[in-house]
């Protein structure tokens, strides 16, 4: 088997014979080689926060020799926080599970999938097909979504909890009694990074210098400031979980632009996939709802827009619901009303969990990569104080300091 030069490992560093046999039986027919291959990284930045991402392209032999083109991520080879971060949050153990899920669900092929389809899932690495290929494109993260993207990604939404929705019912119908999730995968119930009282104190921190740094009514603040901000992050932080007598599924929790993909006909969003389980959690899935129009709205297109949003995710999701499932729902009391109330009570999560992460999220990937992706000081930054890597990136880029910006402003005026 030859590589290209432009390898930046050997494929057999990252893929077994037998994971490699597997992936051929779920994208060549049978008796198909692989007789060449490029393997490289995907990006020259941070392309996400929790894993090294890799493109691979198989030269396959079949009938005529084609191309198979994939994407993988794998456990970080050279952080050791990243590694340390990964494992103690369970977070590729919560993305192989969900992939191990969504074939319980439904295997089926899908027109306008909601997700992708991986061929490789465990706490190591993740192997799926190189979307980008099929016509799936990012979104600016320097923009903020419209109307229309706004709304095929809340259908997609809507179909992921409607599936989860669906396959928690036959569950609950096969084995006699109601399907507890928890009880088979605890793991979901939190995330120890966030619930450290330092993430609380180093997000306060960079928010209340941040405000002071940029804000023109920072004057008016309260001179406890900070204090104040760290117990909103602490409160926060405790809000989204299990709540009994109510309906919760799995919820993405991250839906922030790296981890949804649209295709186009046109200029025109027709579908988008939700990429990125690692960090799901068990929850209303308002909490998802909200969380995905403060990551990727401003505040004149909530107050314009959010009801409309919210009224059509929550009809997608009644359409794509089985019988047996709505009258679970409805024995739980659980209807249109219900959600828009948990809406507003997810809403304060909604806001400073993005909040906490956007200083990350939002720089440029080389920026990022320069400020954060060094294991020695990772820690020291999140535990401690990130300020001065946010204010200096701010001054020199308005469209960062401005999207953070807003965020801090829109909690002081609701919250403080």
């Amino acid at each position: 088997m030859e590589r290209s030069a432009k390898n930046i490992t050997k494929l057999h560093d990252i893929l077994s014979e037998k994971q490699l046999d597997h992936i051929l039986s779920k994208t060549a027919k049978p008796g198909a080689k692989i007789i060449s291959y490029d393997l490289e990284s995907l990006t020259t930045g941070i392309s996400g926060f929790l894993g090294d991402y890799l493109k691979l392209t198989l030269q396959v032999q079949e009938d005529i020799v084609r191309k198979i083109h994939l994407f993988i991520k794998t456990l970080p080879k050279n952080n050791q926080t990243k590694f340390d971060i990964i494992l103690q949050n369970n977070f590729n153990k919560k993305e192989a599970t969900v992939y191990k899920l969504f074939e319980e669900m439904d295997d089926t092929e899908d027109p306008n999938p909601w997700r992708p389809k991986a061929y490789i899932y465990n706490e190591n690495m993740l192997v799926m097909s190189d979307l980008s290929i099929e016509g799936y494109k990012s979104y600016p993260v320097t923009k903020y979504l419209d109307k229309n993207h706004v709304m095929v990604t809340a259908t997609s939404v809507a179909r992921f909890h409607a599936a989860f929705a669906n396959y928690a019912t036959k569950k609950t119908l096969n084995e006699g009694k109601p399907y507890d999730f928890l009880d088979e995968y605890g793991y979901f119930r939190n995330e120890p990074l966030f619930l450290d009282p330092k993430w609380s104190q180093s997000a306060g921190k960079l928010t209340s210098n941040f405000l002071k740094e940029f804000s023109k009514n920072s004057k008016k603040f309260p001179a406890n400031l900070e204090e104040r901000l760290v117990d909103l992050y602490l409160k926060a932080y405790k809000d989204i979980k299990y709540y009994e007598d109510t309906f919760n599924v799995i919820i993405h929790k991250d839906l922030w632009f790296n981890n949804i993909l649209f295709r186009y006909s046109g200029d025109v969003a027709t579908n988008a996939i939700l990429l990125d389980y690692q960090c799901t959690r068990f929850a209303p899935p308002a909490f998802d709802m909200m969380l995905f129009l403060y990551f990727s709205t401003n505040r004149n297109f909530r107050e314009c827009h959010e009801s409309e949003v919210l009224r059509h995710y929550y009809s997608v999701f009644s359409e794509s619901l089985g019988d047996d499932t709505k009258r679970r729902l409805t024995a739980l009391n659980y209807d249109l009303d219900t959600f828009l109330v948990w809406c507003e009570k997810a809403r304060f999560y909604a806001m400073m969990q993005p909040a906490g992460v956007f200083p990350v999220i939002l720089m440029d990937s080389v920026q990022a990569q320069k400020t954060f992706n060094k294991s020695e000081t990772l820690t020291d930054l999140f535990e401690t104080d990130r300020s001065a890597a946010a204010i200096d990136y701010a001054k020199e880029n308005n469209i960062y300091r401005n999207k953070v910006l807003d965020l801090f402003e829109e909690i002081i005026a609701k919250y403080v």
